[in-house]
């Protein structure tokens, strides 16, 4: 397989291992300087004010500014899609808690099913999983690519007045890597399997707490992190007093930091970590599946085997558009920034004319006594001898007000070649439609949208759960605690956990775009079943109407509200009958007793004479 190996020299020896990696590091970081040049730019327009903040500002114009025109309106129309597409990407991602599945592929897999649910859910709420998803499901938009880091971490917090150490969280962790931070070889045919640096950059005691504190310490060299405090004091202060000297002497430079001076001096350490299969050439030994740590581009910290299930380590990406014989992917935006250049150009342009409109050119010919008093809105000119001199505007050009149109076009242009969800973001296609036909509107328009969700659950998103689930495993050594919820009642539960809930052999699978696109195609077809069946009742007695009910609740994911019950309004108009029954039994007690609750006696009114009454 192309590009799965790394050939280094010396991997026993320190410095020149150091060095190889510091220069596959460089390498391959100005093999994408293209990229980066369009990473920057895509940041520019998503987070702009105004156009001298873009490239629209490289553009000559007629007014002779200097950034060509005299206004600067910057049509935010990208950052819109940027918003667009994150927001509507997240809620198929993550339309409800059981956004995933456990399946087992061996026999007693399934037992542990909701043991493994239960954990990775109460994990992900406690670890900031869909924090990190959003960020990373940005960067997807913004830069094409998306990575992370898995790992299992354990927190926890001294008390300063009783020294009492607590634990507030055990288990698996994912971070965000930024594209920025990570390099490979992009001809590689996998990304998994190829070797690949990740460049960290953390403060001296960050390093320290890693050293002491994580899972893998006893992989960490304590030597090592001594020899660089020491020297952080040393060079330190022969930089404070001969750092351009220093750095003629070194000649290293350390990104985002210029100078070594100016790197010793930050309080940070850059860590670059290689994983990979990497070889020997001169002692002619391979290394298979291995990690090695550098610190300040000279002294290796860490060197050991990877322990993963696979091999690989738990690093994962996603690309947004995958590219021919290239790693690197292409996002949604890039090909956008072209025609955000052309609505800001219009835009910008189309003021520009309206100010020519509103203070148009003035031409005078001949003999022509100009006004003193050039501020007032209202002129008089002098002309000395009819016919001799004369004075008018000169009309623009009013084709310039079709450029709102044009403005408007590309603008809906960008959103379809995103394959931004238009329905979803209400906007809705001329025409009177039926439910049923703005449903398929509505699904054929979202394909592209689906797809790209789809292509992100299945080659990220699952990876990344699974490796949650591995490192669980892996280093879950004591009884952990988890939250389980009732469906029936819908209370809150607490159990405990331990590692041999967690070992099965099954999968993780993210169910929540695939359910999100098929819930919204049942619910469609449930609704012309049912116009169907209205319309033709010898059709309608073979559809069981419990069946159909339950068919309803399952396309609406309402089986949390557990609404269904068998003949259940049945049983509430024959419980509403008997309260009403009772209510007005209750009402005629009431009419036939005195104000006090005495039984009222019956009165009989005094004769005027004759026959009583009723005689």
């Amino acid at each position: 397989m192309v590009g799965n190996t790394i050939d280094l020299s010396y991997i026993e020896e320190g410095d020149g291992l150091a060095d190889d990696i510091t220069h596959f590091w460089e390498s391959w970081d100005d093999a994408r300087n293209t990229w980066k040049k369009r990473a920057k730019e895509n940041e520019q327009y998503l987070y702009a004010t105004s156009t001298r903040e873009t490239t629209n500002s490289d553009i000559g114009g007629i007014s002779g500014e200097d950034d060509g025109w005299s206004h600067s309106t910057h049509i935010p129309k990208l950052t819109q899609i940027f918003d667009n597409l994150s927001a509507n990407y997240l809620a198929a991602l993550f339309p409800n808690e059981d956004y995933f599945d456990f399946v087992g592929n061996s026999l007693g897999a399934e037992d542990k099913r909701e043991s493994v649910r239960d954990y990775i859910k109460t994990k992900n709420r406690l670890n900031g999983f869909e924090s990190q998803m959003s960020q990373l499901a940005e960067d997807w938009i913004t830069y094409g690519n998306a990575f992370c880091f898995v790992t299992f971490e354990v927190k926890s917090h001294e008390d300063p007045d009783t020294e009492q150490v607590s634990t507030y969280y055990v288990g698996p962790t994912i971070y965000r890597i930024s594209p920025y931070d990570i390099v490979f070889n992009p001809l590689a045919t996998s990304f998994e399997r190829t070797p690949k640096v990740w460049r960290e950059v953390v403060t001296l005691g960050e390093l320290a707490r890693r050293v002491e504190e994580s899972p893998d310490r006893a992989d960490w060299s304590k030597e090592i992190l001594e020899k660089i405090s020491n020297n952080r004091i040393q060079v330190g202060h022969d930089a404070a007093h001969y750092g351009e000297d220093l750095d003629k002497a070194t000649q290293l430079r350390f990104d985002g930091f210029g100078s070594i001076s100016e790197y010793f001096q930050s309080g940070y350490v850059e860590v670059l970590h290689l994983f990979g299969d990497m070889y020997d050439k001169y002692n002619q030994k391979l290394l298979k599946n291995h990690v090695i740590s550098i610190v300040d581009r000279k002294f290796v910290i860490r060197n050991k085997p990877i322990k993963t299930w696979s091999g690989a380590p738990h690093i994962y990406h996603v690309p947004w558009r995958r590219r021919r014989d290239n790693l690197w992917g292409m996002g949604p935006l890039d090909n956008l920034i072209g025609m955000q250049f052309y609505i800001n150009h219009l835009e910008n342009a189309r003021a520009d004319a309206f100010d020519r409109m509103i203070y148009p050119d003035r031409v005078i010919e001949g003999d022509v006594t100009e006004p003193e008093d050039s501020s007032a809105p209202m002129k008089t000119y002098y002309i000395d001898e009819v016919g001799q001199g004369q004075v008018y505007n000169l009309a623009p050009d009013t084709t310039i007000l079709q450029a709102d149109f044009e403005i408007q076009r590309k603008a809906q242009e960008m959103e379809d070649y995103a394959g931004a969800p238009k329905q979803a973001m209400g906007i809705r296609t001329p025409g009177e439609k039926t439910k049923f036909e703005v449903q398929q509107l509505m699904n054929a328009a979202s394909r592209i949208f689906q797809h790209k969700i789809n292509f992100f659950e299945r080659n990220f998103l699952e990876h990344v759960l699974n490796a949650e689930l591995e490192v669980s495993v892996r280093n879950l050594n004591f009884a952990d605690t988890i939250e389980i919820l009732d469906l029936e009642t819908g209370a809150r539960d607490f159990a405990e956990i331990t590692k041999d809930d967690l070992t099965t052999n099954g999968r993780i699978i993210p169910m929540g775009a695939r359910h999100f696109e098929k819930k919204a195609q049942d619910m469609q077809n449930l609704v012309q079943v049912l116009q169907i069946l209205e319309a033709a009742p010898s059709v309608a007695q073979h559809f069981p109407a419990e069946l159909m009910a339950r068919a309803i609740e399952e396309a609406l994911d309402y089986r949390n509200f557990d609404l269904f019950r068998k003949y259940g309004r049945l049983y509430e108009e024959a419980e509403r009958q008997q309260i009403i029954q009772i209510i007005q039994q209750r009402l005629q007690e009431q009419g036939m007793m005195g104000p006090n609750g005495e039984q009222p006696t019956e009165q009989v009114p005094q004769s005027t004479g004759g026959n009583p009454p009723g005689v």
